[in-house]
């Protein structure tokens, strides 16, 4: 997945300077697989010319198979060492690109062997907002060739819009259209969807902090707990009322769930409660997932709003960043402040929508005002 070094640097530049505007002096540790190397290295190389001092971790992919095929007793290597922990509680700022590039292997993998190659996660998050760390995450690190084959695209010109949205964007204009959306959307007591297409969906606020990715982490955001970022970023997410929605959402951007990819996605909402979904592309695998959800998966539960106006419209799984789509989410927001706990998530995407609270237009036609 080598890429050419005016691109490698633009996105260094992005990452350490300008998401986690790194100072002098500081301890940066870079994560990366093979298959992001490139990426990795020129964010070493930047590190370094902004006098901060840089670690780069590997996670060598063809290694971590072999692992898996000759120590499948995964639990007990999983976890990181107390070396690993050690790092992140002497670091500042951290890039992480994900992997394996092998997607679709990891996903094969069975339910439990997955559970303990991740379980994780939850520990690294809570010792890393304890850390105060500024951390970034490059969804490059998803757009391998594996994947994109899953996703029916094309490698090379999805890590394009990738690098684009991320280099491209202004990270002060996100931050602005951030905060006036989500000072609206806590302040409001309704929100009204429509789209040319069909949808018309009103939803109720309950007073909750909406959740921002504005691209960069503050000593404001420190502040609050919210020490990681995503890049290409760009959204406010909010938990909705969880028994509020009425009316049909019908989408116009694919989205790129955990089970497949869908298309052309119509809910009916009354009472809160989604029902009558279909899909165009990705119906199976979307009634597959479902059905084996628990309570709770059919409550319309999210709603967010994109702001990165350099991202084309359907680029997989940042589809809710491109500037004016709206995202429809069903399923568990307890993690954004909502009561819903399913585990369960999915989501629509609506191009060129128009969206109001309390009767005020936030987005008209897919223009954030």
């Amino acid at each position: 997945m080598a890429s050419d070094g005016t691109a490698t640097s633009a996105l260094a530049k992005a990452l350490i300077t300008g998401a986690l505007r790194v100072k002098p002096g500081e301890n940066v540790v870079i994560e990366t697989w093979n298959h992001t190397l490139d990426y990795a290295r020129a964010c070493v190389v930047e590190t370094r010319r902004v006098g901060a001092h840089p670690l780069l971790w590997l996670e060598d992919e063809p290694a971590y198979w072999r692992s898996i095929e000759e120590a499948p007793a995964v639990k007990g290597w999983a976890k990181p060492g107390e070396h690993e922990w050690a790092a992140l509680e002497r670091s500042h700022a951290y890039v992480f690109f994900p992997g394996p590039a092998d997607r679709p292997r990891l996903n094969q993998q069975p339910a439990k062997r997955t559970e303990e190659l991740l379980a994780y996660n939850g520990d690294w998050y809570r010792r890393a907002k304890k850390a105060r760390l500024r951390g970034v995450r490059s969804v490059l690190g998803y757009a391998s060739d594996a994947q994109a084959e899953r996703w029916g695209v094309s490698g090379v010109a999805w890590r394009d819009q990738l690098l684009r949205a991320a280099t491209e964007v202004d990270l002060e204009a996100i931050h602005t259209d951030a905060k006036r959306a989500a000072q609206k959307l806590k302040a409001g007591s309704e929100l009204r969807i429509t789209a040319p297409n069909g949808t018309d969906v009103t939803l109720k606020l309950r007073g909750r902090t909406p959740f921002v990715d504005d691209g960069s982490v503050t000593s404001e955001d420190l502040a609050i707990g919210a020490n990681m970022t995503v890049s290409p970023p760009g959204t406010v997410l909010v938990a909705v009322d969880e028994k509020s929605a009425e009316g049909i959402a019908i989408a116009n951007r694919p989205s790129y769930l955990r089970p497949g990819r869908v298309e052309g996605g119509q809910w009916e909402a009354k009472g809160g409660k989604v029902s009558n979904i279909w899909y165009t592309e990705g119906q199976a695998e979307f009634d597959a997932a479902f059905q084996a959800a628990p309570k709770g998966k059919d409550n319309l539960s999210i709603f967010s709003i994109g702001l990165n106006s350099a991202l084309d419209p359907g680029v997989p799984q940042v589809e809710d960043q491109e500037a004016g789509a709206v995202t429809l989410g069903i399923g568990g927001n307890a993690a954004y402040g909502g009561t819903n706990k399913c585990p369960f998530l999915s989501w629509i995407v609506i191009g060129e929508a128009t969206v109001a609270v309390d009767g005020k237009p936030l987005c008209d036609r897919g223009k954030l005002l």
